[in-house]
């Protein structure tokens, strides 16, 4: 099926559901979200059928009622599209032109298979109408007929009478009368079922009625022999009979001139039909002929200018955007011839200014050239830089050894002075049992008597001893406590200072490792500006081959100039024509609206 109709159910989802379900449905047959489709572009029927049975399954709807839904709302979409189609006056004539238009889509876009559409009057207010299409999209085609009916609030009354694979038969009945017929018993029953020629129902009718009338007076004159009164009955009878026959037998020659003032107050809408037998018959279907023709070309008609006046507001709008772009343009093109000019008095000075700069850049280049020398002379003397702070880092950790081994011999002493102030505490506590021992010695030799003085004197003398000992062992160990205390001390500033040592040692060994660094990428530095002082001097010789250039391109710019005023001109004259070719396109549109009031005064 073609591009143009998928396009428009898809829109009708998206108006009726969420744009996120209709995407997910594209996706997963293997569209863009976005995706667009050309008018006559042919799309597979399967594919469609399963995007929209995808969609009915996602908004949990039956497929029969999502088609039926999409039908009704597409009556407002087609209305929107190509008001030419709508304009009948009732429901009936509506549906009877939709065969006309679909054999119109035929012959406008190639290769388009629209549904069958036939449509059949059976009485005045009943229709069949059938619906053929090898896609059997009834339930879409239901929601159509539904949705016409609202447009045009009509009640109408729907009967399926016949439905098969590719075929959909339903009787329709109005509430108003849809055409008019109209019999004429006396022509027919003069055709006495063959005579068609109403001249010959005329002449038969007449000698009927000259007979019947001729009889009559001869009966009520009681006429014999009178051949002057039997001549002037039988004159006067065939007047009147020829009267009256075609009085009685041209009563269809009315309805003719009916239909020929509706013709000429362009008037297409009823259909009449009359049964005569004869040659009214005939010519009143050859005028239904006509009419049936009339409606199915205005249908066209009205059709192309729906898709002029859409066509003229597309041209119309792109012109106008052509016409703003031109002005746009030549705002540009002016700008440019401006800029043309400066350019060329800016490319004489810049070339005075770069000569100029050429000079200076030849006195960097002799400049670079000397730095140069004095550059590998500063490079040498941080490479010995480096190895002196390189050596004293190496010294530093020599006396970091030291200072460990001073540390580690103030602990040692620290732990004999421990040692010796245990050592002073025994003898000290020996002291104190020999003075305890000495005092008993004193109160058994006081109790010897005479036996003991001289163990006693010994005691004392031994209690004396053991008191000075007593004494002289406090002094140690008071000593030694100031001594271990003071070793503390010492151990505690050899520690603070052997961290402080080591944290300003691990940050000369960053300093060094920072340096090394340094040191490579100064050499780096050095060598490149080294190669930067030789490629500037290249460079510099490279700047007097650009100034020669420049000094053509110099002349280049002034024809450049020259030629952008002479293209400025011509963009304000294209200018001008698309201001002219807008207008015409106002004109055509306003001659297309013209010719669409003109079509819609006929009503088909």
């Amino acid at each position: 099926m073609k591009g143009t109709v998928v396009s428009t159910w898809i829109k009708t989802c998206r108006k009726q559901y969420s744009e996120n379900i209709i995407n997910e449905a594209l996706e997963n047959l293997g569209w863009k979200a976005n995706q667009t489709f050309s008018p006559l572009e042919d799309v597979e029927d399967t594919r469609v059928f399963k995007l929209f049975s995808t969609i009915a399954s996602k908004v949990n709807v039956s497929e029969d009622k999502l088609w039926k839904s999409i039908g009704k709302d597409n009556i407002r979409t087609f209305q929107q599209d190509y008001p030419g189609f709508f304009h009948h006056d009732n429901l009936y004539h509506f549906l009877k032109s939709m065969d006309d238009v679909h054999s119109v889509v035929m012959k406008r876009i190639k290769g388009a298979k629209p549904p069958k559409l036939q449509f059949k009057a059976i009485s005045r207010r009943e229709v069949i109408f059938t619906y053929n299409s090898h896609r059997g999209m009834f339930d879409y085609f239901m929601g159509l007929v539904e949705g016409a009916a609202e447009y045009f609030n009509e009640q109408i009354e729907i009967k399926q009478l016949e439905k098969n694979e590719n075929q959909l038969k339903l009787k329709l009945t109005f509430q108003e009368d849809i055409q008019y017929k109209k019999s004429y018993i006396m022509n027919k029953i003069l055709s006495f079922g063959f005579i068609k020629d109403v001249h010959l129902k005329i002449s038969i009718l007449t000698a009927i009625l000259s007979g019947l009338f001729l009889q009559l007076v001869l009966v009520f004159f009681n006429v014999r022999d009178s051949h002057i009164l039997t001549t002037v009955s039988i004159i006067a009878i065939s007047l009147f009979s020829v009267y009256l026959s075609s009085k009685i037998l041209y009563r269809p020659y009315k309805e003719i001139i009916k239909e020929v003032k509706n013709f000429s107050n362009k008037d297409y809408t009823v259909l009449t039909r009359i049964e005569t037998k004869d040659q009214f018959e005939e010519i009143f279907n050859e005028i239904n002929t006509y009419k049936t023709n009339i409606r199915r070309d205005f249908v066209g008609f009205k059709g192309l200018v729906d898709e002029m006046n859409t066509f003229t507001n597309s041209i119309s709008k792109f012109a106008e955007k052509m016409g703003n772009t031109s002005d746009e343009i030549s705002d540009v093109v002016e700008q440019l011839a401006t800029a043309a000019v400066s350019q060329a008095e800016e490319t004489e000075h810049s070339i005075y200014t770069l000569n100029d700069n050429v000079d200076q850049i030849n006195n960097i280049a002799g400049e670079e050239q000397n730095n140069k020398t004095e550059l590998e002379g500063s490079v040498d003397q941080i490479d010995n830089s480096f190895k002196e702070v390189e050596s004293t880092a190496t010294e530093i950790n020599m006396l970091l050894d030291r200072f460990k081994q001073v540390q580690d011999n103030g602990l040692r002493l620290k732990s004999k002075a421990e040692q010796i102030t245990e050592i002073v505490s025994i003898v000290s506590a020996i002291s104190g049992q020999t003075n305890l021992l000495a005092l008993n010695a004193s109160i058994e030799a006081a109790r010897a008597g005479e036996a003991g003085k001289g163990f006693a004197v010994v005691a004392d003398e031994v209690r004396n001893l053991s008191e000075e000992t007593n004494d002289a062992v406090e002094k140690i160990k008071n000593n030694l406590s100031e001594f271990v205390s003071e070793i503390e001390k010492l151990v505690e500033d050899v520690a603070s200072q052997y961290n402080v040592l080591v944290k300003e040692n691990s940050s000369l060994g960053q300093a060094v490792e920072a340096s090394s660094v340094a040191n490579v990428n100064i050499n780096t530095v050095a060598d490149k500006m080294i190669d930067t002082s030789k490629r500037l001097e290249n460079e510099a010789n490279s700047m007097s081959k650009v100034f020669q250039n420049i000094e053509s391109l110099a002349a280049i710019a002034e024809e450049n100039s020259a030629s952008a005023e002479e293209v400025s001109a011509n963009v304000t004259d294209y200018t001008v024509h698309i201001k002219g070719i807008t207008d015409s396109i106002s004109t055509f549109k306003e001659m297309t609206l013209d010719f669409k009031d003109e079509i819609s005064q006929y009503r088909i």
